[in-house]
């Protein structure tokens, strides 16, 4: 266990924090510590929409069963990508807003999507046309 330790620290080039006993039989956990270049790519990664969002500082990201949503700003505006996971298509760098309330609003023509923590909405018209339960949501990278 302790060569596996030491290859494992060598090949990932970062230091490791090991919980569990050396000798025993059970799978110990390895984890990188904060300081680590893995956390730390990770972390930058994270930190940055990508770019066929448009960029700029990730302030949430968002996932339903059938969408994956960037919520990015640049210059101080926030900007709605939203990306089918079947297809790729979707709706790209929309202008957006928080309302209290209500959540994250991008309007394009007839249609609205809100987003918060719990669902995605697609409104055309006023009318809920397409309703998503939210299965993953970060937020406020940055702090």
């Amino acid at each position: 266990m302790k060569s596996l330790l030491f290859i494992l620290a060598t090949t990932l080039g970062t230091s490791l924090s090991f919980t569990g006993s050396v000798n025993s039989a059970i799978a110990s956990e390895l984890t990188a510590n904060k300081n680590s270049a893995v956390n730390v790519g990770n972390i930058a990664s994270l930190r940055t929409c990508p770019k066929y969002a448009g960029g700029g500082r990730l302030s949430a990201r968002i996932e339903t069963p059938n969408f994956i949503i960037h919520l990015c700003e640049r210059r101080k505006k926030l900007f709605y990508t939203g990306i089918s996971k079947h297809t790729g298509k979707g709706i790209y760098s929309l202008p957006a807003y928080v309302e209290e309330g209500t959540g994250y609003v991008a309007k394009n023509g007839k249609y609205e999507y809100i987003v918060t923590g719990a669902s995605l909405d697609i409104i055309k018209n006023g009318k809920v046309i397409q309703s998503e339960t939210v299965t993953k949501f970060t937020s406020d990278y940055a702090n």
